[in-house]
């Protein structure tokens, strides 16, 4: 029974001979579908928003949020910073020293609070309307809300000199009343007393602003912005950060990335058209150019179809761009050496059929095994991910058609060319053969004879200069040594080993900053911010949504004991005495009992806690921790300020340690900051992960048996592409790369790049004819490998001098996919493949059937030839 592979190698024979008879329509058909599809650009939408790229739309933080904000909605009139629940919009400064200064004297500390009175006081112009911070601000108690530390400067330094007295991290601002400087007080030095401070490097100011559709809080934020960085000098320096400053500077990035992008294009284009120029007449430079341009049509079709469709622009989506190229330079470079492989006597179209026989099914493997994966890995929870493996997906298909018909149809061209013996790159300038060149000036013989000659008594392919007979000479007759097989299998047992150690020491975490710049402004704060202001975490709102009997003694001790057990949790710094972290309940007990009165029943308890405890002047700050509704309590809160959780992955095991303990009370509450998007992510991504790579070895097995019914070649595909993707994973970990939501987006590119690498070379040994076929399969892919890995090296070197972490790990990451794929192509697999060939090509070539057709015949003798004519 012939295989899937045979009947769709005899299709591409026929696309072949039928795109080379008229290549003309073909290449104006792709450009029109193109320009017809690219018309979507007209509707482009981008998304830059960090949390709806990165966290999913259904994770536990949009739930928790979602509950919060129907128990305590926003109040920018009664607003408290430790307890809102969205970001909103604000402006944020950390103010440093040099190493030798120090805050707290007055001298610089005066300066402090000249900047804050030049935030106050910055005009911002809005049409015809000109505002200040109070026209714009959140307010409590009729003022505006900002960082108490102003006032404490104020208070200790009336003049400029002396030294401010002042306990860290809970210091009495007046009378009777604390407050928590954790996060506005940084860089800090103690004296003998371990509680005051002697010395700090860093003070953080923050401003928070109301909602405004007008504009006027973005235009204030912007202004805040340019005027911190014009207030720096040579005593401190100014960072700021506003809500909209992340989002600024990953449009800034991803504007420069295109740039890249550009440059890495024209270095790959030269690159491959120097590898390919060794003889001046069947050199490639026409289709090595021409490829490039596939690959911008296969883009262009993808983004304009589904921008078309109402899918939004999304900067993740650059990534693809750089294993997609690798995907376009190996079709390539396997196009062009089945193509020299080809008898060059024979017709255009002859050859043509033969060059896609036995390169079309490879290419439609690697393009549908990409678009089943990424489409299946479409369906998550996460947006971002979502428009990103949904643009792989089509980019893979479209790829793959017009390498297909505009490729091909360059190729049809370009014969011709070859066929007239005219010039690589002169191209209407015909050429000698160099056997005929002998009496032409030796800059002829060096730059423009080339050609087959009528006199050749050899054939192009069995030239002793070409690289791919040293392969098969050498190489290749090496691998295939036991001594080799005992090294190469020590060294394969190594490399696994520190792979699957680095699997073993992968972490989760994510950095703001590692998706901009690293001289951009949010990059700037957040590495300040973590330099000096990381012993402590968030503010997290405990809530207890519902189901709870106040009123009830074993309610209220289940309450005081969860908080107290939370406390406990190793996670949280007692703030219990300044006015942030007092409890309500606490206080109310505390007040009832001084009172004298009974609060055993609902009506007692919840009359007596609206009426008099939360009608209390002294008490009014309690309202925003209280909801009542019906004489019921509908919800309630407290504050916990959480330490050692800066980190995103220490936060998210601060959290999960908190809704353990919450599980062990018999209560409805949660736990919830804005941050902890973040946090689902983290927790989702292993999944997601999981998920992915399940699915792309079931796709890739699938395929592959159906196409070849050879299942120990189905499973050594599996194995081959793990074998590179756990290499990638555990490599990459031991360089210091964390698993995040653009990690995972870059090891799932890398791991189509494996797929691309060792899908080819085993299709290729299936289809080889038995003679020969432990040296034959390593002399064909051999060179090209090498090549391959050239060309994309030299294109993904160009991430590493990006300043940007994101794109620097993915540099590390596709540096360890090209190198490990092509260590698998040229040395793992060849020596793999030696061992079982006896096992998977029992029969003797002469023994193979006669019901196949002439052009069959020729096929296999030529794909016999061990001879590749690949040269440098």
């Amino acid at each position: 029974m012939k295989t899937a592979q045979y009947h769709i190698d005899r299709l591409f024979s026929l696309h072949g001979r039928l795109v080379a008879s008229k290549p003309i329509p073909y290449l104006i058909g792709s450009f029109l579908v193109a320009g017809i599809l690219g018309v979507g650009f007209v509707f482009i939408q981008a998304e830059w928003d960090i949390v709806y790229l990165f966290s999913p739309v259904n994770g536990r933080a949009s739930q928790d949020q979602a509950a919060v904000s129907r128990c305590f909605p926003a109040n920018y009139s009664d607003f408290v910073p430790n307890r809102h629940t969205n970001v909103g919009n604000f402006g944020k400064v950390i103010i440093v020293t040099d190493d030798t200064g120090n805050l707290l004297n007055c001298a610089l500390a005066r300066q402090v609070q000249t900047i804050h009175q030049a935030i106050v006081a910055m005009p911002v112009t809005v049409g015809e309307q000109t505002l200040t911070y109070k026209d714009l601000c959140a307010r409590r108690n009729q003022t505006c809300v900002y960082s108490p530390l102003v006032d404490l400067v104020r208070r200790q330094c009336h003049g400029d000199v002396g030294t401010m007295n002042i306990t860290f991290p809970i210091t009495n601002c007046c009378e009777n009343v604390s407050m928590f400087l954790g996060h506005q007080i940084g860089g800090v030095d103690y004296l003998p007393d371990g509680r005051t401070l002697k010395r700090a490097r860093s003070f953080q100011l923050s401003y928070h602003l109301q909602p405004d559709d007008g504009g006027a809080a973005e235009a204030w934020e912007q202004t805040f912005t340019r005027k911190m960085l014009e207030l720096s000098n040579e005593n401190i320096t100014a960072v700021p950060l506003t809500s909209r400053t992340l989002e600024t500077d990953i449009i800034n990035t991803s504007a420069a990335v295109v740039r890249r992008f550009a440059l890495m294009f024209l270095l790959v284009s030269i690159v491959c058209s120097v590898s390919l120029s060794a003889d001046w007449v069947r050199a490639k430079v026409l289709v090595g150019m021409g490829s490039l341009l596939a690959l911008a049509l296969a883009f262009l079709s993808t983004f304009g179809l589904l921008l078309w469709l109402g899918f939004k622009f999304i900067p993740p989506i650059g990534l693809i761009s750089f294993p997609m190229l690798g995907l376009e330079t190996a079709n390539r470079l396997h196009l062009a050496t089945s193509w020299w492989r080809t008898d060059e006597t024979a017709a255009i179209p002859e050859r043509l059929g033969r060059t896609l026989r036995e390169t079309g099914v490879p290419m439609t493997c690697t393009a549908v095994i990409l678009a089943v994966t990424y489409g299946v890995s479409s369906v998550t929870d996460f947006p971002g991910f979502r428009t990103f493996f949904i643009f792989s997906a089509l980019v893979s298909v479209f790829l793959l058609l017009y390498q297909c018909v505009f490729l091909v149809a360059l190729f049809g061209l370009d014969g011709r060319r070859e066929k007239l013996n005219r010039h690589a790159y002169a191209m209407c300038k015909k050429v000698l053969p160099r056997s005929e060149a002998s009496d032409q000036p030796l800059v002829y013989k060096i730059f423009c004879a080339g050609g087959p000659s009528i006199d050749d008594t050899e054939p192009w392919q069995a030239s002793e200069r070409s690289l791919s007979s040293l392969f098969h000479k050498y190489i290749s007759s090496f691998l295939v040594m036991p001594i080799c097989k005992i090294f190469l299998g020590i060294l394969c047992l190594i490399y696994i080993g520190l792979a699957v150690w680095g699997c073993y020491n992968l972490q989760t975490d994510f950095i703001l900053g590692s998706v901009v710049a690293d001289d951009s402004v949010s990059a700037s704060f957040y590495r300040s911010e973590e330099r000096f202001f990381s012993t402590f975490g968030p503010p997290v709102s405990v809530v207890v949504v519902s189901g709870n009997e106040y009123w009830h003694q074993d309610s209220l001790n289940g309450i005081l004991d969860l908080k107290t057990d939370l406390e406990r949790s190793g996670y949280v710094y007692n703030v219990n005495e300044t006015e942030e972290g007092r409890f309500w309940l606490s206080e109310f007990l505390s007040f009832v009992r001084s009172v004298g009165v009974s609060v055993e029943s609902q009506n007692n308890f919840v009359g007596f806690l609206n009426s008099t405890f939360l009608a209390n002047k002294s008490h009014s700050s309690y309202v925003s921790d209280v909801l009542i509704h019906n004489d019921m309590i509908s919800c309630s809160r407290f504050v916990l300020q959480t330490k050692d959780t800066y980190k995103f992955r220490d936060s998210v095991t601060a959290v999960h340690v908190f809704q353990q303990i919450i599980q062990e009370y018999d209560m409805n509450a949660l736990v919830f900051h804005p941050s902890f998007f973040f946090n689902d992510m983290l927790t989702q991504i292993y999944r997601e992960a999981i998920r992915f790579s399940a699915t792309l070895a079931a796709s890739l097995f699938g395929i592959v048996f159906l196409l070849t019914f050879h299942p120990v070649v189905s499973l050594l595909a599996v194995i081959s592409c793990a074998s590179i993707c756990v290499g990638i994973v555990g490599f990459s970990v031991l360089w210091g790369v964390t698993l995040d939501s653009n990690s995972f987006m870059s090891f799932s590119l890398a791991a189509s790049f494996s797929v691309e690498h060792c899908l080819r070379l085993l299709l290729m040994f299936v289809s080889v004819p038995n003679a020969g076929a432990k040296q034959t399969v390593v002399s064909m892919t051999g060179p090209v490998a090498l090549q391959h890995f050239v060309a994309t090296f030299c294109a993904v070197s160009i991430l590493s001098t990006y300043n940007t972490m994101l794109f620097r790990n993915y540099f590390k990451i596709l540096f360890f996919t090209i190198l490990f794929s092509f260590m698998h192509a040229f040395l793992f697999l060849p020596v793999c493949l030696s061992l079982l060939c006896d096992k998977l090509h029992p029969c003797d070539p002469k023994d193979k059937t006669n019901d196949a057709d002439e052009s069959d015949k020729t096929h296999d003798t030529v794909l016999a030839n061990p001879y590749v004519t690949q040269h440098f």
